[in-house]
């Protein structure tokens, strides 16, 4: 009894997959015809067809997942380079505002130094002002001088 009813759904078991076969074989390539009496091509062609479709689905998961991949990096690049950029324009920004913030500190300095510095240099002035006047008073005494004794000295060489 047991054998009859291993037959059974043997047989049960093989009509639905010889159908099966049939069907997506069918779906594979329509332009490849196998008489009906073929089993065996049949179900060589069931397989192939299977087979291809197995790889082609292999394939397109392959695809998928490079793309997702390929998308995720790509996302992964541009949040890095609007960061970096952003950080870069950031720091030259802080750079800039540095620079600016030294080149006011120099000018108050520069300032705080010539106020300090100019009663200094206007006494200098008038020191060396000073010192002008008495260095002409100087020339013109000795210019006076060479010319009173060259006037009575240089008449008194001629007339001798």
């Amino acid at each position: 009894m047991k054998f009859r009813e291993y037959m059974l759904v043997l047989a049960v078991v093989a009509a639905g997959t010889g159908v099966s076969i049939t069907a997506r074989a069918a779906d594979c390539d329509s332009s490849q015809t196998t008489s009906k009496w073929d089993v065996l091509g049949r179900v060589a062609q069931a397989g192939d067809c299977a087979n291809t479709r197995l790889q082609d689905r292999e394939q397109a998961w392959k695809d998928k997942q490079q793309n997702v991949e390929q998308g995720y990096q790509d996302r992964k690049d541009a949040l890095r380079q609007n960061t970096v950029g952003r950080w870069d324009s950031a720091k030259q920004n802080l750079t800039d505002d540095r620079d600016r913030v030294d080149q006011k500190i120099q000018n108050g300095r520069d300032r705080l130094d010539a106020i300090r510095n100019a009663p200094k240099n206007r006494l200098d002035k008038l020191r060396d002002a000073g010192s002008e006047e008495r260095q002409r008073w100087d020339n013109l005494k000795s210019q006076t001088g060479s010319d009173v004794s060259s006037l009575f000295g240089g008449n008194s060489q001629n007339s001798q």
